[in-house]
């Protein structure tokens, strides 16, 4: 699996982060994502430290699953 970080201006000001798949690409449902970072530096260096993170785990789950499980 290839996941891949993008960062973007969020519409409400701030910087968003999100981590998905190569192959859905669309930010409907992805690995980790979190909005409202104060810098775009401190939105980089929060989804590189996930993606790290996730780099490690055999079967990441989605923001959904996560939700989910949590219910």
């Amino acid at each position: 699996m290839k996941l891949r970080l993008h960062v973007h201006h969020a519409f409400t000001g701030g910087w968003c982060a999100d981590i998905d798949d190569d192959l859905d690409r669309q930010p409907d449902d992805p690995y980790w994502c979190v909005d409202q970072w104060p810098t775009l530096q401190e939105a980089i260096a929060a989804g590189c430290a996930q993606l790290a993170r996730l780099a490690t785990t055999q079967y990441p789950t989605r923001v959904s699953s996560q939700y989910a499980m949590a219910a």
